[in-house]
């Protein structure tokens, strides 16, 4: 079950404090570490399986795939990789690069039916 409450920290400023003594590599490695725990918590999933994955998402994606934005942008993204897929679409929008914004608009839609024109702006505007 896609748990909409999950804040998205990977990629924040906030997960090193000024005195963290560790160089870019480091942080990389740990905001990776990080993204990946973040991805199981958001999918409800305690491990990482690959077909508990895929259920998960398949799941999801009946969820939110009525909206026309989100559709839109699964499209383009999966475009972007050569597919046509929006499931394959929906996978890619929870990659590193881009959950820190689908998973507000996910989590919006989940939870009123309605994604800000704000929200689903910045995740266009993140899939180029």
């Amino acid at each position: 079950m896609y748990n909409t409450k999950i804040i998205c920290t990977y990629n924040t400023p906030e997960v090193f404090l000024e005195s963290d003594n560790i160089n870019e590599d480091e942080k990389e490695f740990i905001r990776n570490i990080i993204y990946r725990q973040e991805i199981l918590d958001i999918l409800g999933l305690e491990e990482f399986d690959e077909i508990e994955i895929n259920k998960a998402i398949c799941d999801l994606y009946e969820l939110i795939k009525e909206h026309k934005d989100l559709q839109l942008c699964m499209i383009k993204i999966a475009k972007n990789f050569f597919s046509s897929d929006e499931k394959y679409g929906l996978i890619l929008l929870l990659a590193y690069d881009y959950m820190y914004q689908s998973h507000i608009c996910i989590s919006e839609y989940l939870e009123t039916k309605y994604i800000s024109e704000e929200n689903i702006m910045k995740l266009k505007t993140i899939i180029g």
